[in-house]
């Protein structure tokens, strides 16, 4: 087994590939400043935590924690692998289990029926929310508790289970895209868990950027008012890499003021020495193919081209220009000499098409599968950040070629994880590398967001990543749990990369990236405002939430809703002219429009309206008819003749023995026929 500081040498493959790490910084170590548990904490989940090897929380744990007790919404901006989900689920889980204890002191007084508090988890990818749910299940069998109910519902879930949810779940773990197609709709079935909703927590609230992130700013400002509605009104917690300014991201994601956003960012976790090199892969010596021998040396097209010197008249000093006339002309300049000059800019001489300076470079994933298997086989456990889905097979399949020419045994220890696999093949994949039977996975960005494998050595990222909240996001991937690591950045055949991995200022001296969205986007808050009118009717009070507390102050000051109304909020309230929405006194609802479905409906209403009084059950609805119905109607269709067409009222039920349910209802049966 290597060591960790061993891993920069098996990289540079004992100084054979020293050329191509452009720069090597070495990260410090950080050490911990650990804290008290909080006096409010719930002894069970204490003594859980201590089981699991958690003596003290450490500094920015505890002071998360305590903000969000006390009912401030709090977002926890910190380091990877610092340990953000304990502050998160100590005051949650608390809140859960006093509720149920507060029940259980007294049942027989009524003032002690209460709703047990419930709280909401969202993260960005099913992932991670399957790994969230391990590590509370660990938790709560450690703190030997079983009366808190824990449960995941997303797209995955079945129907039966996503009942049990509905009705006795405590915790549940989703993320916004559940949330907006089928929790929110269908809010009447959720009234439990949103009558009692104490905390919502978002796990790596960073991800929720641009388009996407105005999407779940509205989607979390829908959450909000129908919890507010049944009487509940959550504290948010919210967990984010190092971003600047996090309480201004969080509070524009769930609709509040900055003021009212704890920022939690001083980090007291430990950390180990982590070493991060740039890498550019090297020049390819003129071409893959057997006819790269023959490639001549200069570039044929970079022909010389003769240019004539430029004319430059002597002038007279007084500088008129008759005295300039009356010099005699100069001497024609000769031609230059054949090479003399090229095809730059005039008199520089320069030859600019004559050769390229640089020739192009092997591809990042070729580069990366090399590395990525000289690790494997050095005994580390690497994870491979691709910039998509075939990059990671290929990364994968090729390392694995590498592999078997060294030891068969070793091809089967490198996998490829990404989006698309099933869900049962993506948890065995990481419970795969955190026990160590696979040791590299080549993935996407899927495993770049808080899912908790400790132990890995080395982190590969192939290309830029985009930002670089993304790159310290995976770079943090190495050396959890304070243990040393690596990380290599290898630039691809692009501008950009090949400008950073020389620049190494602009990744390690730079301050990180804000989290950008616009919620006001009126392409993204006109449906959104239509959903929520669908939801529960929109009131002109309401306005401030979705358009700006400024805007909504003007609404009320003013009495008029749709003048008053920011702009974006106003196009959509200018929908009942179209048809779209119904304008109704302080209010607005939604209509749609009436499609095929609708007029189908309709159609098919008016159809069954027509069915015989007789054919009803007192209840109203309809029975199959008795045994005189089915003689009278054997008796008329034998009268009428095989050829003829059944009368409405039996075909629409059905149940003439001489017609087939066929499209065709003329088609005769056998017995008619006979």
């Amino acid at each position: 087994m290597v060591r960790p500081g061993e891993l920069l040498d098996v990289l540079l493959a004992g100084g054979r590939r020293a050329d191509r790490a452009t720069h090597v910084r070495v990260l410090p170590a950080r050490p911990g400043t650990p804290a008290d548990w909080p006096t409010w904490a719930d002894p069970d989940l204490v003594r859980g935590y201590r089981a699991l090897g958690v003596e003290r929380p450490w500094t920015h744990q505890a002071h998360a924690a305590d903000s969000a007790w006390t009912g401030r919404h709090t977002v926890l901006s910190t380091s990877t692998g610092s340990g953000k989900s304990l502050a998160l689920w100590l005051p949650a889980l608390t809140a859960v289990r006093a509720d149920a204890a507060a029940r259980t002191l007294d049942p027989g007084r009524i003032e002690n029926v209460t709703r047990r508090g419930t709280t909401l988890y969202l993260c960005p990818t099913k992932a991670l929310a399957a790994d969230q749910l391990a590590g509370l299940d660990r938790l709560l069998v450690a703190a030997s508790t079983r009366d808190v109910k824990v449960a995941t519902c997303d797209g995955d879930t079945s129907f039966e289970e996503r009942r049990w949810v509905q009705e006795h779940a405590d915790v549940i773990l989703t993320n916004p895209d559940f949330l907006h197609h089928a929790l929110l709709p269908q809010h009447r079935r959720w009234t439990r868990l949103l009558a009692s909703l104490r905390y919502v927590v978002l796990d790596e609230c960073h991800a929720f950027r641009g388009v996407f992130g105005a999407h779940v700013a509205l989607v979390l400002r829908r959450l909000r008012r129908l919890a507010e509605s049944l009487g509940a009104h959550p504290v948010f917690l919210l967990a984010s890499a190092t971003t600047s300014d996090p309480a201004a991201s969080a509070a524009r994601l769930i609709g509040v003021a900055p003021s009212e956003v704890t920022a939690v960012t001083d980090d007291g976790s430990p950390a180990g020495r982590r070493t991060f090199v740039l890498w550019q892969p090297p020049e390819l010596p003129g071409g893959d193919g057997p006819w790269s021998d023959l490639l001549p040396q200069d570039d044929p097209w970079a022909t010389p081209l003769p240019v004539p010197a430029p004319d430059r008249s002597p002038a007279d000093d007084s500088g008129s220009p008759d005295a300039a006339r009356d010099v005699p002309a100069a001497a024609p300049t000769p031609a230059p000499a054949l090479g003399a000059e090229g095809s730059g800019p005039l008199g520089t001489g320069e030859r600019t098409v004559a050769e390229a300076d640089e020739r192009p470079r092997r591809t990042a994933t070729a580069e990366v599968a090399d590395l990525l298997a000289d690790l494997t086989a050095a005994g580390a456990r690497t994870l491979a950040f691709t910039r998509s889905r075939r990059g990671a097979e290929s990364v994968a399949t090729t390392t694995r070629a590498h592999l078997s020419a060294v030891d068969p045994a070793l091809a089967g220890a490198v996998q490829a994880y990404r989006g698309g696999y099933l869900p049962e093949e993506r948890r065995a994949l990481e419970a795969a590398i955190r026990t160590g039977e696979l040791r590299a996975l080549a993935t996407t960005n899927a495993l770049e967001l808080g899912v908790d494998i400790a132990g890995l050595d080395a982190v590969i990222i192939a290309g830029w990543p985009g930002t670089r909240v993304s790159l310290w996001q995976q770079a943090g991937r190495a050396g959890r749990a304070g243990a040393d690591g690596l990380v290599a950045l290898v630039a691809r055949e692009d501008p950009l990369d090949t400008f950073l991995v020389h620049h190494p200022e602009a990744i390690f001296d730079t301050p990180v990236e804000a989290t950008v969205f616009d919620p006001t986007n009126p392409y993204v808050l006109a449906p959104h405002l239509c959903a929520a009118a669908a939801e529960l009717p929109v009131r002109a009070t309401e306005l401030d939430l979705f358009g700006g507390a400024r805007a909504g102050r003007a609404a009320r000051r003013a009495g008029r809703t749709r003048r008053a109304a920011p702009p974006t909020v106003r196009l959509v309230l200018d929908a009942p002219r179209t048809g779209l929405a119904a304008d109704r006194p302080a209010r607005h609802r939604w209509r749609p429009r009436a499609g095929r479905r609708e007029r189908h409906r309709a159609t098919a209403g008016h159809r069954r309206r027509r069915v015989r009084r007789r054919d009803r059950a007192p209840g109203g609805r309809l029975r199959a008819p008795g045994p005189d119905v089915r003689g009278r109607r054997a008796a008329a269709a034998g009268r009428r003749g095989p050829g003829d067409p059944p009368r409405r009222g039996a075909r629409h039920l059905g149940t003439l023995a001489d017609v087939h349910h066929h499209r065709d209802h003329r088609r005769p049966s056998r017995a008619g026929a006979r």
